[in-house]
């Protein structure tokens, strides 16, 4: 090696030692850097209401303040409201969890639900980084509906903090929404604050008289007929109690109908899946989730349905519809049916 290049080698050695050496010196004089933990974190939500019978997921309900993540959430002293320890609340169900994103654009139940997977966890849950609540699905043979209190300890490398007697509120079953009973005393709610389901938008509509219809002149009903799978089927009646042919809902798009999911940012998606008439026509079934729509436990989610028909009245096109937001929370097959209290008149003037 020509001694030129053997004096730049050496220098260049050099060099990179001197930068090593500098780099790990001003390394050595950084501060440690140290976990955070903020005296300001708090829940946003102390009171948690429950119903029995469908799972409860309770999201974003801790404020970390800048504390820092990953921060650890454990579930403890869970007792009942004398005091006295509740160990029904640390026994096992079975507990949906995502593993994927739901889209929307999913083409089927079965496509929904491989998204999902069923896992063993206590009755009242805890997610172990986030601080998500959840009560899952269980009866009133496993836990009585009351009061309860349990804390939570948060952590992380700074130390950790008690949130001491948050409160969970057992509730009777709320297989449905909008329910017309009072889920604490199980009576039904006087009739003007909801003790009679009536649709949601009724629109256009009249009777045999020509006089508007409004909402309260149909009264809706929820029915549990089976628990062989997921499914809603709608059926109409007249005043009479005669079935209605859907046929009249002429304007009904029956295999492109959608909602909205405010949970998910407001995305529309696929009403439900496998549309199927009775061989009557009296009746329309659909293929659902269970909770329906499928976010229905995690936020305010509902699915709305608008069955919609047009007739000529003097010479003018009129449209009408009629419609309900509603939510299914209990496994099953369910039946929805409307009554009008006065025919409607679908026939054309």
């Amino acid at each position: 090696m020509k001694s030129s290049n053997r004096i730049h080698f050496t220098c260049l050695a050099l060099l990179v030692l001197f930068i090593g050496m500098t780099a790990s010196c001003y390394k050595r004089g950084l501060p440690e850097v140290k976990d955070y933990m903020s005296k300001d974190m708090t829940f946003k939500q102390t009171s948690f209401f429950v119903n029995l019978g469908r799972s409860n997921v309770f999201t974003q309900v801790f404020n970390a303040d800048y504390s820092t993540e990953p921060l650890t959430f454990k579930i403890q002293n869970v007792r009942h409201f004398d005091g006295s320890p509740a160990p029904e609340l640390s026994a096992f169900s079975k507990a949906m969890y995502w593993d994927d994103y739901f889209t929307g654009k999913e083409n089927s139940i079965a496509e929904i639900d491989k998204k999902r997977h069923a896992e063993n966890r206590p009755l009242l849950d805890i997610r172990e980084h986030s601080g998500e609540v959840f009560f899952w699905n269980t009866d009133s043979t496993k836990v009585k509906p009351g009061i309860y209190f349990f804390d939570v300890n948060v952590s992380n490398e700074a130390g950790s903090h008690l949130f001491e007697k948050l409160i969970l509120n057992v509730r009777l079953p709320h297989p449905y929404e909008p329910f017309e009973f009072d889920d604490s005393t199980g009576l039904r709610l006087p009739d003007a604050e909801g003790g009679i389901v009536h649709p949601s938008t009724m629109n256009g509509a009249v009777d045999e008289l020509e006089r508007s219809l409004p909402a309260d002149s149909v009264n809706v009903y929820f029915h549990k007929k089976g628990t062989q799978k997921n499914s809603v089927t709608f059926k109409f009646y007249d005043q009479d109690s005669l079935p209605i042919s859907l046929a009249n809902y002429n304007m009904t798009e029956w295999d492109s109908l959608r909602f909205t999911s405010a949970t998910t940012g407001d995305f529309v998606f696929p009403f439900a899946f496998n549309r199927q008439f009775s061989a009557d026509s009296m009746s329309v079934t659909y293929d659902v989730t269970n909770p329906f729509p499928v976010l229905a436990d995690v936020g305010s989610d509902k699915a709305s349905i608008s069955f919609k028909y047009n007739r000529v009245s003097f010479g003018q096109r009129v449209n009408s519809s009629i419609g309900l937001t509603f939510a299914l929370f209990e496994p099953g097959q369910w039946e929805i049916v409307f009554k009008y209290k006065l025919n409607p008149k679908f026939e054309d003037d």
